[in-house]
């Protein structure tokens, strides 16, 4: 069989789509053709499309793009005859999309296994609509199958697929490669999908297993298989939290730091960290660390996001890493419910404290199902009508008037004001004024800036003008309708 993905990717940002790679790694072994094709980068995505004859062409879909996707699904059937699948968060939480008259199947959970077993069905002329995971649209019926327990152990998976990315010159040349070395999260943040998810696993499957690692082994063969094959400069760990199992970590700083020695980067959260995990990431040649702060506000941080980490907590963690000279990226978010503009004036001046390298902010998001989204309609911050925008980085959806507008240009100059403390006092004039592309360029710039050359999360081959003038043909695109 022949399994096409499509997947739109950031407008700027050369992130590896991880779960993807490894659906394409997993349907490669099984001896299925397969490509993946990035629609915003592809010069004619039907062209393309036609060229490869898919069978089945599947798609990875967050709340907010599902729309996206159902639009594309509709104008790529004027070209070719597919059988579409949609998979990842979104028919996960909403499976009712299964519904629109676009989407044959979806998968909900991991699809590594459910996708495989679809195609060699399909291969072999039986009947897939019992295959777990899968909602199966058949003769005018839809069969609804349970997910599978989660993949355990994650070594039974391929290592992703770097090869279908290389077609890109972005992808081909860029040393900045990411990886996963497991699957899950154990916290339960309120803005966050993994609350809903363990319990979906549990009910569905009766598995209670959701946080898995990849053997050290495992991890460090796959890096060293990339280092052979492609430009690899900066290692890039993806998953929510690296350091999730001490053991683990003290394990895999003496094996990469024999076998790999690349700078590399991770994800952290504050209140599990102490000199033993610094020391073990300073081994590995860390360089770079992101940890969420969110808000400055103790109250919002504990009570709204069931982040329960005191300023504390966070300053501490954040002087250990200065001290042993890693990088910080904090992650934040402003327009939370319940938020002032003086409550977000407190996350800079903690992220002020903390003195990181560059200060990542989100607006707040209330993705659908989540426990803050069941709260901002309770509080009624949303209409139950509420349509899930795409983008955290364009609009404040529970905020009106000049409160939306303050808080969605203080997105722009958030992180400025954390380099130039000075500037605390003009931002809170200048977030007041009517939005300007120009506010849009300058957070653009100064976070590629950032992230090329200070955090290494990016990688340098294109170049900061690279970026730049990436940014402008974009939003050309963009206006000129051409996104697909």
């Amino acid at each position: 069989m022949k399994c096409l993905f499509i997947y739109r990717t950031a407008s700027l940002d050369i992130t590896d789509p991880m779960g993807l790679m490894h659906l394409v790694a997993a349907v490669k072994r099984a001896g299925h053709e397969t490509d993946l094709l990035l629609s915003n980068l592809e010069g004619d995505l039907f062209r393309a499309a036609r060229e490869f004859k898919p069978d089945v062409i599947g798609f990875s879909v967050t709340s907010g793009s599902e729309h996206y996707y159902l639009e594309l699904i509709r104008r790529l059937r004027k070209h070719v005859s597919f059988l579409s699948i949609l998979g990842g968060p979104h028919p996960t939480f909403f499976p009712e999309i299964i519904e629109e008259p676009e989407v044959d199947v979806i998968c909900r959970g991991e699809g590594d296994f459910a996708l495989v077993e679809l195609l060699d069905r399909m291969r072999d002329g039986r009947d897939y609509s019992d295959v777990p995971s899968l909602w199966v649209k058949r003769d005018g019926e839809t069969v609804k199958n349970n997910m599978r327990p989660p993949i355990s152990p994650l070594d039974e998976l391929p290592f992703a697929d770097r090869e279908a990315l290389s077609k890109y010159y972005a992808y081909r040349h860029s040393s900045v490669k990411h990886f996963l070395a497991g699957r899950g999260c154990p916290y339960d943040c309120t803005y966050c999908f993994n609350h809903r998810l363990k319990g979906l696993i549990r009910s569905e499957s009766g598995s209670t297993r959701y946080c898995r690692l990849r053997s050290v082994d495992h991890v460090v063969r796959e890096i060293e298989t990339v280092r052979d094959r492609y430009p690899l400069k900066v290692v890039y760990f993806s998953d929510d939290i690296f350091i999730m199992d001490r053991r683990w970590l003290k394990e895999f700083a003496e094996a990469y730091a024999a076998r790999v020695g690349l700078p590399m980067i991770c994800y952290a959260r504050a209140n599990l960290v102490n000199e033993e995990v610094v020391r073990c990431l300073k081994k590995a040649n860390c360089v770079t660390i992101a940890m969420g702060i969110e808000s400055g506000n103790e109250f919002i941080r504990r009570n709204v996001l069931n982040r329960p980490m005191s300023n504390e907590e966070i300053i501490r963690a954040a002087d250990l890493f200065h001290r042993y000279g890693i990088a910080i990226m904090t992650q934040n978010m402003v327009g939370l419910p319940e938020e002032s503009i003086d409550n977000a004036y407190e996350t800079i001046d903690l992220n002020i404290r903390v003195k990181p390298a560059y200060a990542w902010v989100s607006i707040f998001q209330p993705y659908p199902r989540t426990e803050l989204h069941a709260y901002c309609l309770e509080k009624g911050y949303l209409s139950a009508d509420h349509q899930q925008h795409e983008s955290y980085q364009v609009e404040s959806p529970i905020n009106t008037g000049m409160t939306k507008r303050e808080f969605e240009n203080l997105h722009k100059f958030f992180a400025l004001t954390i380099e130039f403390p000075i500037l605390k006092k003009l931002s809170r004039r200048i977030i007041r004024w009517p939005r300007n592309p120009l506010f849009d360029v300058i957070y653009r710039g100064f976070k590629g800036y950032t992230h090329i050359f200070r955090l290494r999360m990016s990688s340098g081959e294109i170049g900061f003008f690279g970026y730049l003038y990436g940014l402008i043909m974009y939003r050309i695109r963009r206006r000129r309708g051409r996104t697909y």
